[in-house]
């Protein structure tokens, strides 16, 4: 089973949410659970996350900043604002990112900024639970850019998942 999430804003309207939509119209609902985070990250982690039993996570998030390629981070870090997301665990994890043989360089960019809110939130915790519970688990997670058109984004992340046998 696969989770797909995005972050709305409150008009629903940010090129995460939108891409979400598209990726539903393309891959269907068959073994992918496609969510929404609207209000605060701890509460979805809580309700859609914690204790599930996923094989592949997938989050997606408006980058605040200009970029042309999607962007896989791929570490998030201990902080959410100005305070740790758990004082006992490290500053940053590695995400556990499944093995990728074609990812087609001219579409997707790699990163190891994931903010500090949350965006980061959700990958460290989800790394965080990924390393004491579930090492099986692994989890992506693509910055998109504000301006980036939603349907030509969610093929590149479909393609993705497809040619690299994701789902």
């Amino acid at each position: 089973m696969i989770l797909v999430y995005a972050f709305a804003n409150q008009w629903g309207t940010n090129i995460s949410r939108r891409v979400l939509a598209e990726l539903e119209k393309i891959l269907g609902k068959d073994r992918i659970n496609y969510q929404v985070v609207f209000f605060s990250p701890q509460r979805f982690f809580d309700k859609n996350i914690n204790g599930s039993n996923y094989d592949l996570m997938v989050g997606l998030g408006d980058f605040n900043g200009n970029i042309f390629k999607i962007r896989m981070e791929t570490v998030a870090h201990n902080r959410f604002g100005e305070r740790s997301i758990n004082p006992l665990s490290p500053y940053c994890l590695e995400l556990s990112m499944p093995e990728m043989d074609i990812v087609d360089t001219n579409k997707f960019s790699v990163g190891e900024n994931m903010g500090s809110y949350n965006c980061n939130f959700l990958a460290y915790k989800i790394q965080e639970m990924i390393n004491n519970h579930q090492p099986n688990l692994v989890q992506l997670f693509f910055h998109i850019g504000k301006r980036s058109e939603a349907k030509s984004v969610a093929v590149n992340i479909a393609n993705l998942l497809i040619n690299n046998n994701l789902i």
